[in-house]
């Protein structure tokens, strides 16, 4: 019956929307690690630039620790080595800044480019779903109503293309201006079957 393929159509158009949606979040979020890794890598002169510092500080303590050991003098000749260790903890810090920059920045433009086009398609497809259901919940409360059973016959009727209708039964048009009881069935199944719901059993 033409009713049934259509609701199977919906229905498996509304899988291939959640699953596209599924791969549309997947794919942005692995582009969006990508571009993070990308330029994180801007921040590997921080390593060599960390181990620079730490070299020269741990170097200059060294010496100022063996030449203020001589007597009398060596306090008053540590300081220019205090001095290039306080240059290497400087580097130290300048890596670790550097460091911290990179990856702020890093992580804020991968949550960008990840983050823009999910949130612009997953409302677009969340609002999609939203109407679906409210249509559906409009209907579902009148769906085991035998007073509203010509309702629904009329909606299945409005919202259904001509050329399905011609193609649904013979006779389908006549028999809804009589009153067929069949006829009314049919088309109310037809409706609510458009809007994702089974079709009543307490009509009769």
């Amino acid at each position: 019956m033409i009713w049934y393929a259509e609701t199977r159509r919906r229905r498996m158009v509304q899988i291939v929307g959640d699953l596209a949606m599924a791969l549309w979040v997947y794919g942005w979020v692995r582009i969006g690690l990508w571009a993070q890794d990308q330029l994180g890598a801007l921040a590997r002169p921080a390593d060599p630039l960390r181990d620079a510092g730490t070299s020269l500080s741990d170097r200059m303590n060294d010496v100022a620790g063996t030449i203020g050991e001589v007597p009398l003098v060596g306090n008053d000749l540590t300081g220019p080595f205090t001095g290039a260790a306080g240059v290497g903890d400087n580097l130290v810090a300048a890596g670790d800044n550097l460091q911290s920059s990179v990856d702020q920045v890093a992580l804020w433009t991968g949550l960008a480019i990840a983050g823009v086009p999910i949130v612009v398609v997953f409302a677009l497809w969340l609002t999609l779903r939203v109407r679906f259901a409210r249509r559906a919940a409009r209907v579902a409360h009148v769906r085991d109503n035998p007073d509203f059973l010509e309702l629904l016959a009329l909606r299945g009727l409005v919202n259904t293309k001509v050329d399905k209708l011609s193609k649904m039964s013979p006779g389908l048009i006549q028999g809804w201006r009589a009153g067929d009881p069949a006829v009314q069935e049919h088309l109310a199944a037809h409706e609510l079957r458009r809007v994702g719901l089974r079709p009543a059993r307490l009509w009769r």
